[in-house]
């Protein structure tokens, strides 16, 4: 069962720590909003976070919506059809009613049907009289029948009634997470378009994300352990596992610098692009979790200990399937990635670290495609 917070990802994954300056421009940005926006978060890395993980919540929202509105027309559709058969079995009960109100009355003293329906005048009285109280009973039965039935059909209207309502209320519902969708992922791709547009963004985004780099290998140091490996970690070159299968390179290891600004944007690992909606994410070799939990501008991200000062960071996930200081072992599920709204693929950003040093995980991981 993968559990976790909503992520709050930059680019829904970490494309992490430099994608953004690639990504083609959106057509329209407008500064002053920009501006306005910053000035209340104090963080571009907090701005992205805060529109994808709204976004990400407008979508739940509209998929929850999509699936309450498609039950509660079915129960609108089944109460109409309820309330269909009750008034037919209100109008059945009705039309009985009539049928013994009529033989009642042709059955009145002296009237013509009742000599026709009683025979010869001899047993004239006695018949009359067996036949009105045998339709007194069935008027009676006739009488309990229609109150039923109408008392059903009222029920069943006032139902139909409260599934029509149901259903509008959650398409409005359903209407107003698809406008907020729409707004949080504009937002998100006008401030990315500011990004590559505008040097002072560029800039501040740069630094921020060093600063997050930092903050994270520090806290990692802390926690690494001394023990030595079982397994020689650069024994495993050329044999670990892609840990988002059938996915590819989308932003090589080493800095990125801005083209026009010659900004540099720290990037010590890879960003792997996965052309689907959600992909599992898996342990490329045997360690420990020593953090899981969300960091800014990364989305949730689990860090594992593989002794001998080497680690692996997995970041951008949207769920995750472990705890700290739990013990995984190579193809374990780490958690799972999902794309952004707005985004064409999911992805996740990979480190390899042996101690504070980024190392290159290319050259570590195998060739050949492996299924999940």
């Amino acid at each position: 069962m993968i559990r976790g917070r909503v992520g709050l990802a930059l680019l829904a994954v970490p494309a992490g720590l430099a994608a953004i300056v690639l990504r083609p421009a959106p057509a329209r940005a407008d500064p002053d909003d920009l501006r306005a926006l910053l000035r209340e978060e104090q963080s571009v890395l907090a701005a992205l976070d805060r529109h994808v993980f709204e976004a990400r919540r407008a979508d739940a929202a509209v998929k929850a919506s999509e699936s309450a509105r498609a039950a509660a027309e079915a129960r609108a559709t089944a109460a109409r059809e309820v309330l269909a058969a009750a008034k037919r079995d209100e109008a059945a009960a009705r039309a009985l009613l009539l049928d013994s109100l009529r033989l009642a009355a042709a059955a009145a003293p002296y009237g013509t049907a009742a000599t026709l329906l009683l025979g010869p005048e001899g047993e004239e009285v006695s018949r009359r009289r067996a036949l009105v109280d045998r339709l007194a009973a069935r008027q009676a039965r006739e009488m309990e029948s229609l109150g039923r039935a109408s008392d059903l059909a009222a029920a069943a209207e006032f139902r139909a009634g409260i599934e029509r309502a149901n259903a509008y209320a959650i398409a409005a519902a359903e209407r107003e997470a698809r406008d907020r969708l729409a707004t949080e992922t504009t937002a998100r791709q006008a401030l990315l378009a500011a990004l590559e547009k505008d040097r002072a963004l560029a800039q501040r985004h740069a630094t921020e994300i060093g600063a997050v780099e930092r903050a994270l290998v520090a806290e990692i140091e802390r926690r690494l352990s001394s023990r030595p490996s079982a397994v020689p970690f650069e024994s495993l070159r050329g044999r670990l596992r892609n840990p988002m299968a059938e996915s590819r390179v989308e932003l090589p290891f080493g800095d990125r610098v801005h083209p026009t600004f010659k900004t540099v944007t720290p990037h010590p690992g890879l960003t792997l692009r996965f052309d689907g909606a959600v992909r599992n994410v898996r342990a490329v070799a045997f360690g420990r979790a020593v953090h899981v939990g969300a960091v800014r501008g990364l989305g949730t991200t689990v860090v594992l200990d593989h002794a001998s000062g080497w680690y692996t960071v997995y970041a951008g996930l949207t769920g995750t399937g472990i705890a700290e200081g739990a013990i995984v072992r190579e193809g374990d599920l780490v958690g799972q990635v999902e794309r952004a709204p707005g985004d064409e693929a999911a992805r996740l950003y990979f480190e390899l670290r042996r101690g504070s040093e980024a190392i290159d995980p290319a050259p570590f991981m195998a060739r050949r495609r492996e299924a999940r």
